[in-house]
């Protein structure tokens, strides 16, 4: 008798600590990858948002969406190339929207850091969003760039080629070169 009630208040204890444990959350993919699946990571990209910003007056403000990459390699080159897809088709459902889409999926040449510095090096996109040199669309264009190679570079500064050239990207935007991008030095996309 004393072993049935034992076991009861066993029983009623586990019941209402569980009733306290937060809900089970489903398990993804990159929680607990299955014994044949790759060991992955998660970066951030930053696209605009239609929900999130009603009205869009600022077209520089960005909100992050989380991408699944494989693990151990460059953050920065695969969080460039998340964003350089665009959004997902369940993201845009969302209102997450970008000049970048499948179109502008294989526009990275090069990403890399050095010192404090994200370099990040694009074929010519002129002509496949050429409304990016409106001064909207170059803020959004630079704010989804900027703010994802800063985030995945862990750097404050990020510089812009097109092909290898500062000055063939800032001209697309209708912008000059100055000290905030180097004077449009090509010399760090030469390495």
């Amino acid at each position: 008798m004393v072993g049935q009630a034992r076991c009861a208040a066993i029983l009623a204890a586990m019941v209402l600590l569980g009733a306290c444990a937060p809900a089970p959350v489903a398990p993804s993919a990159a929680a607990s990858p299955s014994p044949s699946a790759a060991p992955s990571m998660t970066v951030l990209v930053y696209f605009g948002n239609s929900v999130l910003d009603p009205g869009a007056t600022d077209c520089a403000r960005v909100f992050a969406v989380t991408r699944t990459v494989p693990a151990g390699t460059d953050g920065l080159t695969h969080a460039m190339q998340e964003l350089l897809a665009g959004p997902t088709p369940a993201e845009a459902a969302q209102g997450y929207h970008s000049w970048f889409s499948a179109a502008t999926a294989d526009a990275l040449i090069s990403a890399r850091v050095s010192g404090s510095t994200s370099y990040v090096d694009l074929t010519d996109l002129r002509s496949t969003i050429p409304n990016a040199s409106t001064s909207c669309g170059s803020a959004a264009l630079l704010a989804q760039l900027g703010t994802t190679a800063q985030q995945a570079g862990m750097t404050p500064q990020v510089r812009y080629a097109i092909e290898g050239h500062p000055r063939t990207f800032w001209e697309w935007l209708q912008r000059g070169c100055d000290a905030g991008n180097d004077n449009c030095d090509p010399a760090p996309f030469s390495r």
